[in-house]
């Protein structure tokens, strides 16, 4: 293991992390992932150190490895894809229907699979495109839409046969439902299969 690893290690438990709960090692990767809480005890116990880097490096990796593992599932580049849907409809949605798609979407992925897409989004953008998304964020009035849960089924590996959406309702095929449920965790109503 990296000494700086190592070295890292021992800071954690000498501030009172716990191995398993606030870190944990990966040998074969040579790789240290920190939760929020082992963050905040570095943080507290070493004050001069800007632990901003760090975080942002273990988010990197957590997300990498969570993309990777997902995209084996799924044999498509999900990650990359529906963050291209989410830049589009972003764009191109009234606010409050924007607002909607992105709580929707970043969380419910992030939720079911690791997978920070707000963090790989804000990487994405430009300044302008960061604060207009932190704004969207915090907008209480929000209008839903269905066009998240098309655009996270054809990412996964889905047909236009397997999502249909209406302003008022989604119909998923099991197929649908199954990439569906692969990539997004929530509270929805959905109906499988459209009436004929």
């Amino acid at each position: 293991m990296k000494q700086e690893v190592v070295r890292l290690v021992q800071m954690l438990i000498a501030a009172g992390a716990v191995v398993g709960k606030d870190f944990s090692c990966d040998p074969s990767a040579e790789a240290l992932r920190l939760s929020d809480r082992g963050l905040e005890i570095l943080r507290r116990a070493y004050p001069d150190v800007d632990w901003g880097d760090i975080a942002e490096v273990n988010q990197e990796d957590a997300s990498s490895e969570a993309a990777h593992n997902l995209h084996a599932e799924l044999g498509v580049p999900f990650v990359d894809t529906v963050l291209d849907y989410l830049q589009q409809r972003l764009m191109e949605l009234p606010d409050k229907e924007a607002a909607w798609y992105l709580h929707q979407l970043v969380h419910g992925v992030e939720q079911r699979t690791g997978v920070p897409l707000l963090f790989l989004l804000q990487q994405r953008l430009e300044l302008s495109g960061q604060a207009r998304l932190e704004w969207l964020l915090r907008q209480a009035e929000v209008t839903p839409c269905n066009q998240w849960l098309q655009d996270l089924v054809l990412a996964a590996g889905g047909t236009p046969e397997d999502v249909q959406v209406t302003p008022e309702d989604a119909f998923l095929s099991e197929k649908g439902l199954a990439l569906l449920s692969t990539v997004w965790d929530g509270d929805y109503s959905i109906t499988v299969d459209p009436p004929q």
